[in-house]
């Protein structure tokens, strides 16, 4: 059984450009990491990252061409730093929309609250294949600025859907729904970088800024609250 989807289906998931989804791990890396660095050299930025050093290399040139970094030496001692965090980052929300690039399905739930689904998925052993996501994770993290009281979760392994819908007693609900699953775009990212089975900070407010649901309302609160935000956006 599938939900109906929360708006039109999403784009198609290209590697294209350097905010598709291994190359987040990077884009994550500048601008949680390397912004507390004076400079840095890209291998370690591909270690750090564990990502390859033609990818770490093609991010940096496109950044660079674009103003958003800076670099300085020759050869093996080229240096780099972030000098315009703030760009950087108003750069990837425009490239990147949850709506557009995840695949998003809604439902109806038997439980009466979000606390009570949260003890289902703990009770069915789930819990390590989904991610708290947008509002509930904005909670979890302590960022709560709306009252509502809807689950929504990363499936990190598409082959659960069902048994997340079986455990969680869900039913496909188009208006009133109670329960979000999300089939994630920036899968490495949340790997990587998810503590607890909930979503990075950063990644929760890309996705909240173009969430239709009081999305861009919790994207501004996390914003002025929070100092990894703030750290971006002063620069």
């Amino acid at each position: 059984m599938k939900g109906d989807f929360l708006v039109k289906k999403p784009e198609s998931h290209t590697e294209a450009n350097i905010y598709a989804n291994k190359s987040s791990l990077v884009l994550y890396w500048l601008l949680i990491v390397g912004l507390q660095k004076n400079y840095f050299s890209l291998r370690e930025a591909a270690q750090e990252t564990k990502s390859s050093v033609s990818l770490v290399q093609r991010i940096f040139s496109h950044l660079i061409k674009q103003g958003i970094m800076k670099t300085e030496g020759m050869r093996t001692a080229k240096r780099f730093r972030l000098s315009k965090p703030k760009l950087l980052l108003e750069s990837w929300l425009v490239n990147y929309s949850i709506v557009k690039k995840c695949k998003i399905r809604t439902y109806r739930s038997g439980f009466s609250s979000r606390k009570d689904l949260l003890n289902a998925i703990t009770n069915s052993k789930l819990q390590s294949k989904v991610c708290l996501a947008l509002h509930s994770s904005a909670d979890a993290l302590g960022y709560k600025n709306t009252n509502l009281d809807t689950l929504e979760l990363y499936v990190l392994d598409d082959s659960i859907h069902s048994e997340i819908e079986q455990a969680l007693h869900l039913e496909p609900q188009e208006r009133g729904y109670d329960v979000v699953l999300i089939s994630p775009y920036y899968k490495a990212l949340l790997e990587q970088y998810s503590k607890g089975a909930v979503c990075p900070l950063l990644l929760t407010y890309l996705d909240l800024y173009h969430f239709p649901l009081r999305g861009t309302e919790q994207a501004e609160y996390i914003a002025s609250r929070s100092q990894e935000l703030k750290d971006i956006y002063s620069l």
